[in-house]
């Protein structure tokens, strides 16, 4: 026994090499090796035996069974240990035991909420499959359900009891007394006005005392973006039902400076400059002033955001900007200002945006140049459930805008631009699986017969289709500059994998297209395939990716380097 333990410290790691599982009825095996982090290696998957995780893929499929009512369920293992090849054979046992069901559910000492008002609530009904979990949901549902009447003192104790395959579960709650808000406190203000805060709080004196609505206040008021830290704390008053209710807020500070520098594939080096103030005149009003200089643009913007558009509790904004920037085969110059208003609703994200801008193309082939005053609008909807925007592992974000211009106000160009895109990202142990599809289209509107070459939709590059050079899929003019489409398909697919510490890799394959007239939509895509690296930093991650052309057309490169700041979807 000793030389066998001798044996496993000198030769290291033991890699998975099989997972086997038996005695399973209820569940199917795919379901159990499911929750078990420990798995046999494969291409992007090491397989490293680790008895600390291995341990907790044991609770799991015990809780597993658990949660579907299996109480006496057990879970047992061997560990077969090959030393000449450092691999490790797993079997997992599995004695499920009978399934338990809900009984009855009873409610003790509640006078003030009738009980058959609280079963229509309870997760846990009699005849359904009894899970411990929905235990402690109840509960909370219980609590929330007398604290929503002002019950902010009310205890709850569940237990259950277990006989022959059914369980009796009992809630006994003390009520205790109905309390009001005495007085509402705001403690740590030094610069920013009582009334902005007061503006934002769900509860007042008098009112019925709801943890709830104080839970909802503190979210409102981190919405402001003027405080790092909102604590509350609630005190006895002296008087019977009525207690106070203290905000301690931590403020920000008031104003930052910062400074970017980056580079990419298309406008080499970019440097960046702004100013914010988060808290001007004490109202939660927000300041920005930015400028960017780069190969291809040179921009200055401003902007001032409002907590709140006028009695509607989103934020409106004003902005204007100067910028000029160089594409391929033209040059535009636009200076314009906006008005904008935003509201958030859950996850989701709605806009509205009124842009006036003047600009000026030049076409450097013929030394033209043309002058367009367009009054614009530009109403948006986000959904975002990831849960890093930065370094994105799981979730999903959705966003779809319509651009009009023309169509309620006159302008010299009249069109409408719909666009949207979806991501979606997967994580499967370490690695990251993440796709994109993008989708938009642009109409001229009568007078206007020709959509601006500023407005039409362009593909390949850095962020669209990699292998190919920037803006090079499309059709081009008589001096092989892009002339742009006005329907595009864009889709993409990477698998995100760690390498060492802060670098990772990717493999990636994307595909898009452009094209002028409906007829001409099809199928067909242009596809690049490749590898890359990533290193995270604190401006993002850095990424240089080599895309390869799959099926390059005669003179075409084998495929193109590309190096830029952030995730390309």
């Amino acid at each position: 026994m000793i030389v066998f333990l001798l044996m496993i410290v000198v030769a290291g790691e033991f890699r998975v090499r099989t997972v086997e599982v038996e005695g399973n009825e209820y569940f199917k095996e795919s379901a159990i090796k499911k929750v078990m982090l420990t798995r046999p290696a494969n291409l992007l998957r090491k397989g490293i035996f680790s008895e600390d995780i291995f341990r907790g893929d044991i609770e799991a499929i015990q809780s597993l069974y658990i949660y579907e009512g299996f109480l006496d369920a057990e879970v047992v293992h061997d560990l077969r240990y090959d030393s000449i090849d450092n691999r490790v054979d797993i079997s997992v046992k599995v004695t499920e035991g009978g399934q338990y069901f809900t009984e009855s559910v009873h409610f003790r000492g509640n006078a003030v909420v009738h009980g058959d008002s609280l079963a229509l609530k309870m997760t846990l009904r009699p005849g359904k499959v009894f899970d411990r979990r929905k235990v402690d949901t109840d509960n909370y549902i219980i609590k929330y359900s007398y604290d929503d009447l002002g019950y902010a003192d009310v205890e709850v104790e569940s237990d259950y009891n277990v006989d022959n395959y059914t369980v009796d579960v009992t809630h006994r709650i003390t009520e205790g007394e109905q309390q009001h808000v005495g007085q509402v406190e705001l403690l740590g203000l030094k610069r920013t006005r009582p009334s902005i805060v007061v503006r934002e709080l769900r509860i007042a004196e008098g009112d019925l005392l709801r943890y709830a609505r104080i839970l909802d206040s503190q979210r409102r008021l981190y919405r402001l973006g003027v405080f790092t830290t909102i604590r509350t704390r609630i005190e006895d008053t002296g008087i019977a039902g009525h207690k106070n209710v203290q905000f301690i807020l931590t403020e920000r500070n008031r104003a930052v400076m910062n400074l970017r520098i980056g580079y990419g594939t298309r406008d080499i080096v970019r440097f960046g400059v702004g100013a914010t103030h988060y808290n001007m005149f004490g109202r939660a009003w927000q300041g920005k002033i930015e400028g960017k200089l780069s190969f291809v643009e040179q921009r200055i913007n401003g902007q001032v955001t409002f907590p709140r558009t006028f009695l509607l509790p989103g934020n409106l904004g004003l902005g204007f900007f100067v910028k000029r920037l160089e594409e391929i085969g033209y040059v535009t110059q636009s200076l314009g200002g906006n008005v904008s208003t935003r509201f958030e609703l859950r996850k989701n994200e709605l806009s509205v945006k009124y842009e006036l801008e003047r600009i000026h193309t030049y076409y450097a082939a013929d030394d033209s140049t043309d002058t367009d005053l367009l009054h614009g609008i530009i109403v948006g909807w986000i959904r975002d459930r990831r849960d890093d925007p930065f370094y994105t592992k799981k979730g999903s974000y959705i966003g779809a805008n319509v651009e009009m211009s023309g169509i309620i106000l006159p302008s010299d160009v009249d069109y409408v631009r719909p666009t949207a895109q979806w991501r979606v990202f997967t994580p499967i142990a370490d690695v990251v699986l993440a796709a994109v599809i993008k989708a938009g289209m642009v109409m001229a509107v009568s007078p206007t017969s020709e959509v601006p070459v500023y407005k039409r939709f362009y593909c390949g590059g850095t962020s669209s289709v990699r292998g190919y050079s920037e803006r090079s899929i499309g059709p081009l003019d008589e001096n092989d500059n892009p002339l742009g489409g006005r329907f595009l398909g864009e889709c993409s697919a990477e698998v995100r994998f760690p390498i060492y510490k802060i670098l990772g890799g990717v493999l990636f394959i994307d595909g898009g297209n452009i094209w002028i007239e409906r007829e001409e939509i099809t199928p067909s895509l242009r596809w690049g395939i490749g590898l890359g690296l990533r290193l995270k930093s604190f401006l993002g991650s850095v990424r240089l990716d080599y895309g390869f052309k799959l099926r390059r057309e005669e003179e075409e490169t084998a495929g193109v380097l590309h190096f830029a700041i952030g995730e390309a979807f």
